[in-house]
């Protein structure tokens, strides 16, 4: 069986702080599991994510639902692991579970933190080009570029 997850968004909040000043920042994201019970035939998460800046210049903060379907016996197991004294998933269904929380969060923290122009929280990637000498002719194969 394929698990289909389908993630509802409840609350988004994105905060500029006033004097947030120029230089590196490094930005902490955290996804939270706040609840875990079973709806008919799937697993349904409540969850929090977090993006946390250093020096404090914004905050992002997104509250929202997940359902998961999986096999009858992995959201059985789920929720009896959850029900125990410390919280916890299932190694694997707690992978998926974060996993799609980040891969969802992440894309929406993108572009809320864009609105009030705070840092994106993911690295921006970079290009650095090599100084090379010419000294002739190029001599690499490109046959196998993609053009």
């Amino acid at each position: 069986m394929t698990n289909q997850i389908d993630i509802r968004f409840k609350s988004l909040e994105v905060k500029r702080l006033p004097g947030s000043g120029e230089g590196p920042v490094n930005v902490h994201n955290n996804s939270t599991i706040k609840a875990v019970i079973k709806v008919e035939d799937k697993l349904a998460v409540e969850f929090a994510f977090s993006c946390n800046y250093e020096p404090d210049v914004g905050s992002i903060k997104i509250e929202g639902d997940l359902l998961l379907q999986d096999t009858p016996e992995n959201i059985d197991k789920a929720v009896k692991e959850w029900s125990k004294e410390g919280k916890n998933l299932p190694t694997d269904t707690a992978e998926k579970v974060h996993n799609a929380i980040l891969a969802s969060c992440i894309i929406e923290a993108v572009i809320l933190s864009r609105e009030v122009h705070i840092p994106p929280p993911v690295p921006t990637p970079t290009i650095t080009l090599a100084k090379n000498e010419l000294k002739g002719p190029r001599t690499e194969d490109t046959s196998s570029y993609i053009r």
